[in-house]
């Protein structure tokens, strides 16, 4: 009588295990995208990196680069970023120093989410790689304005004026996400590593200048992008 007792016991908890994975892994036919057209796919896609765009122009307004994170933006910052620089580089580094610019947004954006993590803090790595990546934006658009004021002016006063505002503009951006997510006493550990990212960042497209413009020299200042660039893929390879 106690085997038969067990056997029924041991039914009603297979039949309950099923019903409970059955519910888990059946999506609702509301969630499910596998019959959704690749265009519509990829217009909800681009809305949202577009959406997360703006957050990082308004920051704080919304935790909107936390709850739905994706890693398409900060590739294609990068991206941008790398090709940018590769342009103004001479023809037999522009492979270095495209890896190069790569390679340190990338590692440099993982460093900066580890230590976040290491020093307490909530975010998950690929929030705090979305987040470091995401507001890399301004400075890329700071590069391309400075491709136009070449035309103008390449004076590295104003280089360093423009430069200076989309840095600040990205530390500030990153800020709340960042400081927000980790232990108040720790809080400075965990900033400083974020503004050397950006900072370093910044002296790159600052010493950026397209082939047949000249930069109004400051002795011990300008120094060009491809020689950092490729001395840090050689240390790769």
């Amino acid at each position: 009588m106690a085997e038969m007792d067990q056997d029924v016991l041991l039914q009603h908890v297979e039949v309950d295990l099923e019903e409970d994975m059955g519910s888990i892994a059946a999506p609702t036919e509301d969630e499910s995208t596998l019959d959704e057209p690749v265009w519509d796919t990829v217009k909800r896609d681009l809305f949202q990196v577009l959406r997360k765009f703006f957050h990082v122009f308004v920051p704080h307004s919304s935790d909107n680069l936390l709850r739905d994170w994706d890693l398409w933006g900060p590739m294609m910052l990068a991206m941008t970023l790398a090709l940018l620089l590769r342009g103004s580089a001479a023809d037999a580094q522009k492979t270095q120093v495209f890896t190069g610019v790569f390679f340190i947004v990338c590692a440099g954006a993982c460093v900066v989410t580890l230590n976040n993590q290491l020093l307490g803090g909530t975010l998950s790595f690929f929030q705090g790689l979305c987040v470091v990546g995401y507001c890399i934006l301004p400075l890329v658009v700071s590069c391309i304005l400075l491709r136009f004021i070449a035309y103008l002016t390449t004076h590295i006063a104003v280089r360093l004026i423009v430069v200076t505002a989309a840095m600040g503009w990205s530390i500030f951006a990153s800020y709340g996400f960042v400081a927000g997510s980790s232990p108040q006493s720790r809080r400075t550990l965990v900033v400083y590593p974020l503004v050397l990212f950006y900072l370093f960042v910044a002296w790159l497209i600052v010493n950026d200048v397209m082939p047949g413009h000249h930069v109004d020299p400051t002795p011990g200042v300008t120094t060009t992008v491809a020689a950092t660039v490729t001395s840090t893929a050689a240390t790769n390879q």
